[in-house]
């Protein structure tokens, strides 16, 4: 009986080598092929951006419009546009979005299914529940789908208002702004909307504190209050791309995390592949460009090895070596 490689995971980072995860998780395929022939691959694209298009198109999920918001986005209000546009065309909306460099609290979303102008000005608080009203007509009865990669809220000490990408302070903050947000996000959902792996749970009292309420910008906080729905990236991609019968049958996994650093792991999915992993007791190799994970913060987040290119080894030369360490 043969042996089964899954490859699982994503590769950014603007190499023009890999201009996708799918083209990254292939070349590491090709390698390890080299030297271990007889073995079945499977690649499963899995996190944000490019590899989360790619997941759905891989798993053939339809009936959905996937939205994807880069963290370099200055405003969301074409994520909201494109939601109208799906809506109009039957389809569902998945905003996937981590935690952006520019947060404008989900107002150019709101603006853009609204029609209502939301920029600075001393009547903002009025004009932001009156923009919330009009939304919650215009998608009534209909799901809207935010896929937070990023599972920080939108207010609060570990807010995206509150800590940058890099997960460093940010210099200041527009306190009368965050006042305004509480108050005006403070309105409890009117059904249960907040999507969890354990099942339901009550909706919160404040969706600018939810988990996820900061993705993409703050659109996470914008959709809960609206009445849709905030999904770990991760266990929606699990579920989406059947991780666990992906894994059943393997013998050997390589993640694909391009930067191993601990606490920026914490808005990763690797965790969701090493626990799928975990359960069938399967090795588990991290494949990265970079890390600074000690022996024991490996072992915490489910990794039996590491594998590094250290900008000096081609994704196929990581394979091949891979393979030879082990697939014996």
């Amino acid at each position: 009986m043969s042996s089964t490689l899954v490859i699982a995971g994503h590769w950014t980072g603007g190499d023009p080598a890999y201009p996708s995860t799918l083209a990254a998780l292939h070349a590491c395929a090709d390698g390890f092929s080299a030297r271990k022939p007889d073995w079945n691959i499977r690649l499963v694209p899995f996190g944000a951006g490019v590899a989360f298009t790619e997941a759905l198109a891989q798993a053939q999920a339809t009936g959905w419009a996937p939205i994807v918001v880069p963290i370099h986005e200055e405003s969301t209000f074409d994520a909201g546009q494109r939601t109208l546009d799906a809506l109009d065309g039957g389809l569902t909306p998945l905003i996937e979005g981590a935690h952006s460099i520019d947060v404008d609290c989900g107002f150019g979303f709101l603006s853009a299914l609204s029609n209502v102008d939301l920029s600075d000005g001393p009547d903002l608080e009025d004009r932001l529940r009156r923009a919330l009203d009009t939304a919650r007509a215009t998608i009534a009865g209909r799901d809207v789908v935010v896929a937070a990669s990023s599972m920080r809220p939108l207010l609060g000490l570990s807010s995206v208002l509150a800590l940058g990408v890099d997960l460093e302070a940010r210099t200041s903050q527009n306190l009368q702004l965050t006042s305004m947000l509480t108050r005006v996000l403070s309105t409890k959902a009117k059904r249960n909307l907040l999507a969890s792996p354990m099942g339901d749970e009550a909706a919160p009292t404040n969706w600018g504190t939810a988990p996820g309420s900061g993705a993409a910008g703050g659109i996470g906080a914008i959709v809960g209050a609206l009445g849709g729905r905030i999904v770990p990236t991760g266990q929606f991609l699990r579920a989406i791309c059947d991780l666990d019968s992906a894994l059943a049958d393997a013998n050997l996994v390589i993640v694909a995390e391009p930067r191993l650093h601990s606490p920026s792991l914490a808005d990763a999915s690797l965790d969701v592949i090493t626990d799928v992993a975990g359960l069938y007791a399967l090795p588990v190799v991290a494949l990265a460009a970079e890390s600074s994970l000690a022996a024991h913060e490996r072992a915490q987040w489910g990794l039996h090895g590491q594998f590094l290119t250290d900008g000096a080894l081609t994704l196929g030369e990581a394979g091949e070596r891979i393979a030879r360490t082990w697939a014996r």
